[in-house]
């Protein structure tokens, strides 16, 4: 449905008028319905007061002696005065007196029976006159009556005389109520015109705008927060995609450089002999490798993150993982003079993947041993958080937890890096990174224990080192299970991050 107006504040203001004004005007006319047999009634029963009152005069100047020519004077100079029309009638509802140049004397109209002693009052239409008659007491002679006559349109359209006045009211509130749509309507579409302007600067190329939005509870106050996240995220992905691309090239060029030295050395036979060709060859092999591995690290790195990656749901014992990783590591800790201990007395059950949890165990001691100093030491430990190994989950206990920790001695983190170390291609030691791997490995590690269920936690101090804690959720079981050996939770080698 195409709206009738170009902006939405003007669409909402005409709407908000609209609905105003067909407010009003149904209000004013069920007022107006009502406040019209009011307004008739009280002229009516003004014109009945008003005939009793000159009733009154005429009884107390009879009483008194006074002759018909006195009273008919004295009723023109009071008529006179009120601006209204009096008939002085006889008993037969003669008209004897007319105020108003007597144009009705002679003439006759029906008069109400006669009560008694007290005064009578009737209203009626006569001839498109409304005649409130007003009769005397019996007792005198002859028997008079008061009638006041006015045109019938001044009792039936004595309602219209405040018809001004409700106007000048409904126009007021219709003017009011334009200056609150106006405000109603400025308050939403405010927020709305930022995220415009500020969507408008992203399809330019601006993808981190300056935004400040309203934190309301409301549906528009949701809208800017999510928003605003959503700007935050599109600016980080697109500086982590220009990083990635930076990254990625940067760490192809170099294999790339070397390949294309020694291929060029061979062609044009710098490198002569069966040991030089060999050199070159290895070399070669080397840098290719290692590209593999890059490249195939973005591949596996971005399947997880578009869920397109499937994991084994099988139980795992993470410290039958540990145990086959400290066998698989050993060797590189004696060459190195580092300490390695594998904390892991008690089976750790778990539901998962192996080969991808254990593609996460080694990731974390490439990066341990990487960063660890000669006669510094790397620890693993697997435990369980929330109760007993193997112990059944009883009611009102809280889950059991899967806890990996791999803690290293000799290097820092410092808490400005501490998030941005999960990020791809990031490196903490920037002038060493050349040999320090990818900066992929992290970045999978946390992809694949989100993709568990679970998370990857950082704690460094100078004085302790380097710890990344990993947390799963545990297999609650009630008895033996059976856990798979560690030969079919060998991973594959990844590339190292940090």
């Amino acid at each position: 449905m195409r709206l009738p107006f170009g902006s939405l504040r003007t669409n909402l203001i005409a709407a908000f008028v609209a609905v105003i004004g067909v407010s009003l005007l149904l209000a004013s006319g069920a007022f107006a319905y009502l406040l019209r047999e009011y307004q008739v009634q009280r002229e009516s029963d003004r014109l009945k007061e008003v005939a009793g009152v000159y009733m009154a005069q005429v009884v107390r100047m009879a009483r008194g002696g006074a002759s018909l020519q006195v009273i008919s004077a004295q009723l023109d100079q009071s008529a006179d005065d009120a601006g209204v029309r009096v008939l002085l009638l006889d008993d037969r509802g003669l008209v004897l007196h007319d105020t108003d140049d007597n144009s009705f004397a002679g003439r006759t109209f029906a008069l109400p029976p006669n009560p008694g002693h007290r005064p009578n009052v009737y209203q009626g239409i006569q001839e498109g006159m409304v005649l409130t008659v007003a009769s005397g007491p019996g007792v005198f002679q002859p028997a008079l009556s008061i009638a006041v006559a006015s045109p019938e349109q001044s009792l039936t359209n004595a309602w219209r005389d405040v018809l001004p006045r409700l106007s000048v009211a409904a126009l007021s509130a219709l003017l009011v109520s334009i200056g609150i749509a106006w405000w109603l309507a400025s308050t939403i579409t405010r927020p709305m015109m930022q995220i415009t302007r500020a969507s408008e600067e992203m399809a330019h190329g601006n993808l981190d705008p300056d935004l400040a939005l309203p934190e309301t509870n409301d549906e528009v106050g949701r809208l800017s927060k999510a928003f605003t996240i959503m700007a935050r995220e599109v600016a980080i992905s697109h500086r982590a995609m220009r990083d990635l691309l930076a990254n990625a090239s940067h760490d192809l060029r170099t294999p790339l450089t070397s390949i294309s030295g020694f291929a060029g050395a061979l062609v044009d036979g710098t490198l002569s002999g069966a040991e030089g060709a060999s050199e070159a060859g290895r070399i070669i092999g080397e840098e290719a490798e290692r590209m593999r591995r890059l490249v195939e690290d973005l591949l596996y790195l971005g399947r997880i993150q578009s869920g397109d990656l499937a994991l084994q749901r099988d139980p795992v014992d993470l410290a039958e993982l540990a145990r086959a990783a400290r066998a698989r590591f050993l060797f590189r800790a004696q060459e190195g003079g580092t300490h390695f201990e594998v904390r892991a007395a008690d089976p750790v059950p778990m539901l998962g993947d192996a080969h991808r949890i254990g593609q996460v165990l080694d990731n974390l001691l490439e990066n341990a041993f990487k960063f660890t100093p000669p006669t510094g030491s790397v620890t693993v430990t697997v435990a369980l958080e929330g109760g007993r190994p193997g112990s059944a989950m009883r009611p009102g206990r809280s889950p059991q937890t899967a806890v990996l920790s791999v803690h290293n001695t000799g290097s820092y983190i410092p808490p400005e890096e501490a998030q941005r170390v999960f990020e791809r291609f990031y490196q903490v030691d920037k002038a060493r990174a050349g040999n320090r791997g990818s900066g992929l490995g992290l970045s999978i590690a946390r992809e694949i224990v989100q993709a568990h269920g679970g998370r990857i936690d950082l704690v460094s101090a100078i004085q302790t080192g380097t710890s990344f804690i990993v947390r799963l959720p545990a297999l609650e079981i009630g008895g033996p299970t059976p856990l798979p050996s560690s030969d079919t939770a060998r991973p594959a080698e990844v590339g190292a991050a940090r």
